[in-house]
């Protein structure tokens, strides 16, 4: 009887540091939506998937817990919304701020500038090969089939594809593909 109600109390326990992980990724993603180059990605969608996936074991549910999850199952899925939102926000206003090199401007400061762009896109993708091996990882599968590498030039070519064919009010994202056992961009 005491084991039943440890293990109650420690799903308890577990439940509420997600709850305080859901109101500690508000301040990380506008930290992070403030200062993309020094602040680390909030990995949001992780915890979100965590949350909505969250199980309790039948065999020592309680009508408090079932409660508790609820409840922060439902706090996520407005959190979601509300991230959502302050992304979008974030990205309209970038984009509004990008300044359009006038015509003009040096070759340096051209060359300077296309050294920041490509500087900002290594960034990205050696940024999403951490998030791949994390994810694999995660599903128990230590070793990636592909190199470095070959996982850049796909995410370049798959990149260039979507970006062609999107839409303006749609956005490219990573995705894991569990039978893969790739991460792959999509457009949602």
């Amino acid at each position: 009887m005491e084991s039943l109600d440890q293990k109650r109390k420690q799903v308890a326990a577990e439940i509420d540091s997600l709850s305080r992980q859901v109101e500690e990724m508000d301040g990380k993603i506008r930290a992070y939506l403030a200062d993309r180059q020094n602040r680390p990605h909030p990995r949001h969608l992780d915890l979100i998937e965590k949350i909505q996936g969250y199980r309790i074991d039948p065999s020592i549910t309680t009508k408090h817990l079932t409660t508790m999850v609820d409840n922060l199952q439902w706090k996520v899925y407005y959190s979601k919304r509300v991230w959502k939102q302050l992304w979008e926000n974030a990205e309209a206003q970038r984009r509004t701020q990008m300044p359009n090199a006038p015509s003009y401007v040096e070759s340096a400061g051209r060359d300077h500038a296309e050294d920041k762009s490509r500087a900002k896109a290594q960034y990205s993708v050696d940024t999403l090969w951490e998030i791949q091996k994390e994810k694999l990882r995660v599903y128990g599968s230590p070793e990636t089939r592909e190199s470095k590498s070959e996982f850049k030039k796909r995410m370049i070519q798959e990149y260039q594809k979507l970006s062609q064919h999107k839409k303006k009010d749609q956005e490219i994202v990573l995705t894991f593909d569990r039978e893969s056992k790739h991460c792959k961009l999509d457009v949602k």
